[in-house]
């Protein structure tokens, strides 16, 4: 594209932005989506950018797709846009490379001449938001530029594989990342009482104070005993108590079907909220698979079936899949699972082991970074009776996703399952204590943690289930309001 049309292009982006966004932050009826928790902590970080307390200029949000990540960024736009108009510039980077013929690169160089003033002589703050920025190739480098020409930039910009976008280590000392994960329990019961409160004043919204999050945290994960686990959970047992007065038996339902994705507050019609997380499966694998493997069309088209074998089970003998999927070699199926992994579709549970090669050689589990997705898939396969078969395995994609939000930042997953039979569905290998944690729906028993704290000498159990807050041994059972507040 030539210069004085990539000016046409920049010129209008900024005028029509404000309204453009809208389609992103509002419904059909023009009522806005209400804003996830990461929009407070974003926000606060671009305000110590503009008032010098922090020098983090570039943000990172990656996550799945149809987590809301373009609607956060919109959100976060027009938020900005009265303090800062003239000085923001909107862009998606798969419209640049796929319909402009261009680049981040150039994009910069145009803007800078659209502002009349070279970024390292700005005098003002100005704003750059940058959608799926995994589209262009050379986005480190050109991110890696301007963040050295000037520091009166900022760049936020959304990517849908995160594992992609922080491998790559100029990219990695530079940006901060803020990973967008499918919604909790509490976050999902936030946005759906508020929206209920909207339309009729009298509701009150559901939230969670902060502080008792962190005492579930601390009491689960942090507690040096059995004992001081189950004496913690005792001291916050009333709050939750009170947290979940009013709140419909089957929510927890609809959340592990859909719950988990933003876009199942503003629709009630199951049919097409099967469309919508289908369509997402069928844009992670066309738009993002080949951005992180060199698959072939004939691979791409089998990766459906692939998570269609995922979905009816969570431990995976690589030999065992490849052998069920006519013309994948398991070379190649395990291409696909690291890309699907990369791109937030799964999350990976390697076995317990107390060596590398232990690791490798027995199968990970894998689930499903939403349900929702398991939900979808299963309900291809075998229509309504999916979840009332399944509903323990949904539980335990719910359980990881939770485990992998909660340690994400440790640069190693301290997350593992117990691969020997009647194993624990999960160990947490942290650095003073192992934990061992089963999970379930109905009433569980203790066996299978006992038998893994045994084989792993493990600090203590826990057991997530239906059953009442109670101690036996080094095991605790804890309430699924108990761990779903987290």
């Amino acid at each position: 594209m030539t210069e004085v049309n990539l000016q046409k292009y920049i010129s209008n982006q900024v005028a029509r932005a404000p309204e453009m966004l809208k389609i992103y932050t509002e419904d059909t009826s023009g009522e806005a989506y209400l804003k996830r928790d990461k929009f407070s902590s974003l926000l606060k970080l671009i305000e110590d950018f503009t008032s010098k307390e922090s020098d983090v200029r570039v943000i990172g949000i990656p996550g799945l797709r149809g987590t809301g990540k373009t609607t956060l960024l919109a959100q976060l736009y027009l938020h900005l846009f009265p303090d800062h108009p003239g000085d923001m510039l909107f862009i998606s980077a798969d419209e640049l490379v796929e319909d402009l013929n261009t680049d981040l690169f150039t994009i910069f160089k145009e803007y800078e001449k659209y502002l009349g003033t070279p970024f390292a002589e700005l005098d003002r703050d100005i704003f750059i938001f940058i959608d799926e920025i995994q589209f262009d190739p050379k986005w480190a480098s050109a991110l890696k530029i301007l963040y050295d020409r000037s520091r009166r930039v900022f760049v936020l910009c959304t990517g849908s594989s995160a594992l992609s976008l922080q491998s790559n280590t100029d990219a990695a000392r530079r940006i901060l990342f803020q990973k967008l994960f499918p919604l909790s329990f509490p976050e999902y019961m936030r946005l759906k009482s508020k929206y209920a409160s909207i339309k009729d004043p009298s509701l009150s919204v559901k939230d969670v104070n902060r502080d008792l999050r962190n005492s579930l945290k601390d009491a689960l994960f942090y507690s040096e005993n059995a004992s001081m686990v189950h004496e913690n959970l005792l001291k916050v047992n009333d709050e939750v108590k009170e947290y979940w007065k009013g709140i419909d038996t089957l929510e927890l339902g609809r959340y592990l079907r859909f719950g988990t994705m933003p876009y199942s507050l503003k629709s009630l019609d199951n049919q097409r909220l099967l469309n919508l997380t289908d369509s997402q499966i069928d844009r992670v694998i066309e738009r993002d698979l080949p951005e992180l493997g060199k698959f072939d069309t004939s691979t791409l088209s089998s990766v459906r079936n692939v998570l269609l074998l995922l979905a009816g089970s969570t431990e995976v003998s690589i030999t065992n899949l490849s052998n069920n999927l006519a013309g994948m070699s398991a070379v190649t199926l395990r291409n696909v699972l690291e890309a699907l992994e990369k791109a937030e579709l799964l999350i990976r549970v390697y076995p317990y082991g107390s060596s590398s090669y232990k690791k490798v050689r027995k199968p990970s589990k894998y689930h499903f970074m939403s349900p929702a997705i398991r939900h979808v898939l299963l309900s291809l396969l075998e229509g309504e009776l999916s979840f009332s078969k399944h509903k323990g395995n949904y539980l335990e994609d719910a359980m990881a996703l939770y485990l992998h939000r909660i340690f994400s930042s440790d640069l190693i997953s301290p997350i593992f399952y117990d691969s020997s039979k009647g194993g624990a569905d999960f160990l947490i290998n942290l650095v003073v204590r192992r934990i061992v944690l089963e999970v379930g729906m109905g009433h569980k028993g203790v066996e299978q943690v006992l038998s893994t704290l045994e084989r792993t000498k493990s600090t203590y159990g826990l057991v997530v289930s239906d059953s009442d807050l109670s101690l036996k041994g080094d095991v605790v059972k804890v309430p699924l309001e108990f761990f779903l507040l987290l």
